[in-house]
């Protein structure tokens, strides 16, 4: 006797089940009207550069893009995180971390503006724990996520591009 055993994938408490069959087209017009993720995220040169850029973000699995739309803080990939300067004045800057060393913090801020501040000048800095995007959860209904989900889907790697070190593929960070 043979048993045939099926997997289901358990969802994260309140993730929406992945609709098949999203609309590219109507992603798109998501993406760039009501969703607002133009404001933050860039595709193919087109966007705001404080968020990560999503040229290639289609390497992801479909579920792992539902999982950033719909709760940002399950995996930010360290690249994507946030950083955050309290000057001694108490000016919170938060942004893009491009580099640190042992005296200063260069960053580029959410209005794009590349930042840079002396250590000796600050009160705190460091990295934010949680991602700054918003969670679409309550804000998009399954089939517009399904629909922005089809039409990030379309965004892969060139054929043959290898990250990390040549490793494998690139797969574009998550939030």
């Amino acid at each position: 006797m043979w048993i045939k055993f099926v997997m289901v994938p358990i969802l994260a408490a309140g993730a929406l089940p992945a609709q098949s069959g999203g609309d590219p087209a109507n992603g798109k017009l998501i993406f760039e009207g009501k969703g607002n993720c133009i404001s933050c995220h860039r595709i193919k040169g087109n966007g705001s550069r404080f968020g990560p850029d999503l040229s290639e973000i289609g390497a992801r699995t479909p579920e792992q893009l539902q999982t950033s739309i719909l709760d940002p803080d399950a995996e930010i990939a360290p690249a994507n995180r946030i950083y955050r300067v309290v000057s001694k004045n108490g000016t919170t800057t938060v942004g893009r971390l491009l580099n640190e060393d042992t005296f200063s913090v260069q960053m580029i801020d959410k209005t794009e503006r590349l930042r840079s501040f002396q250590k000796a000048d600050l009160r705190d800095y460091g990295f934010e724990a949680h991602s700054p995007m918003p969670s679409f959860k309550d804000k998009l209904t399954a089939q517009e996520v399904a629909d922005v989900v089809a039409y990030l889907s379309t965004f892969k790697p060139p054929p043959g591009a290898r990250g990390r070190g040549g490793r494998g593929p690139a797969a574009p960070a998550p939030h």
